[in-house]
């Protein structure tokens, strides 16, 4: 349950979050309430909402939150429709910072959609709801192996297998799934069984968005869709990247192909394999100069193959010969 109250000491409205006690005695739904309170206090950010303070009174767990004048994105999404094109950008560029500093502290939020971003009355976006939250190498107590978490409508491929060491990748997904359903009105994959939403999130790309409202240019379509790769190696691969991808499509470009990028370590791990390479080929060359002298170097190896293919000849009619 969420109440607006006023925090005396610092004089100021606040949304105070309070646990139900028939919640607070499971131990999964006390530890998510806990952990959202500890990763809203250490990220800082203007994008994403604040928690001022948690405890506990008369058995009941609460968390003094940042009081957002504004709706979420679901509420807003029923009451105008699809969204247009300068408040996609705006909100894509808004969470792409609140993800950026969450990365600095190895969080991913792993439950983006519309309600859980709030809009505020002079127009910015606040990512809230950090109860799924967890650093990147997993509170595994929390989500358990093989269970998917997220919510089915926005979910990553890889969420719905059941992975737990999901990166940020996984969020790039949700924000893309979000950012499909404002901009068409329409979920990418709809339904009222989770199974099967989950099965279409792993296994098929959905109807761009521009095909199914032409007010959504094919550069924002682009950039939504490559956020939604099945492959996380093909999406935007850190907030950073989605950055330039979003300065792009303002530009009226499309998103940047996906181009592997070697570490220093496996550079020079692929040029010394390839001076190995060139040095064997030295190699046979200088031994086939010595065993075949007066032929031209260009039938060598032909030379060589024909040699050793009628040696082969030879050896196996010797064989059979011997048999009988």
């Amino acid at each position: 349950s969420v109440y607006l109250a006023r925090q005396v000491s610092q004089d100021r409205k606040v949304a105070l979050k309070i646990l139900p006690q028939d919640l607070a005695k499971d131990q999964e739904f006390l530890e998510r309430f806990r952990r959202e309170a500890r990763n809203a206090q250490r990220l800082q950010h203007n994008n994403i909402v604040a928690a001022y303070e948690m405890g506990m009174v008369d058995k009941y767990h609460f968390i003094a939150m940042e009081f957002v004048d504004g709706p979420n994105l679901e509420t807003v999404l029923q009451k105008q429709g699809a969204f247009n094109e300068s408040q996609l950008l705006k909100l894509a560029t808004d969470i792409a910072g609140a993800l950026e500093a969450a990365a600095v502290h190895g969080v991913v939020h792993r439950d983006i959609k519309p309600a859980n971003v709030l809009v505020t009355s002079n127009g910015e976006y606040k990512l809230t709801d950090m109860g799924l939250a967890s650093a990147a190498q997993g509170d595994q107590r929390v989500t358990m192996a093989g269970f998917a978490v997220g919510t089915p409508f926005y979910i990553s491929p890889e969420q719905a297998r059941g992975e737990l060491d999901v990166d940020a990748r996984a969020d790039i997904y949700g924000l893309g799934a979000t950012l499909y359903h404002l901009a068409t009105g329409t979920l990418p994959f709809p339904g009222n069984n989770p199974v099967v939403i989950m099965t279409q999130h792993l296994q098929e790309m959905p109807q761009p968005p521009h095909e199914r409202n032409a007010a959504v240019s094919k550069h924002l379509s682009a950039l939504i869709m490559k956020m939604m790769s099945k492959d996380p190696a093909e999406r935007q691969q850190n907030a950073a990247e989605l950055r330039e991808d979003l300065e792009r499509c303002q530009q009226r470009l499309t998103p940047t192909a996906k181009i592997p990028r070697l570490t220093t370590s496996a550079v020079t791990r692929k040029q010394m394999e390839q001076a190995k390479a060139r040095q064997d080929a030295v190699r046979s060359k200088g031994l086939l100069a010595r065993l075949l002298p007066f032929v031209p170097a260009e039938l060598r190896l032909a030379v060589l193959a024909a040699s050793a293919t009628l040696l082969i000849l030879a050896l196996i009619y010797m064989l059979v010969k011997g048999l009988k």
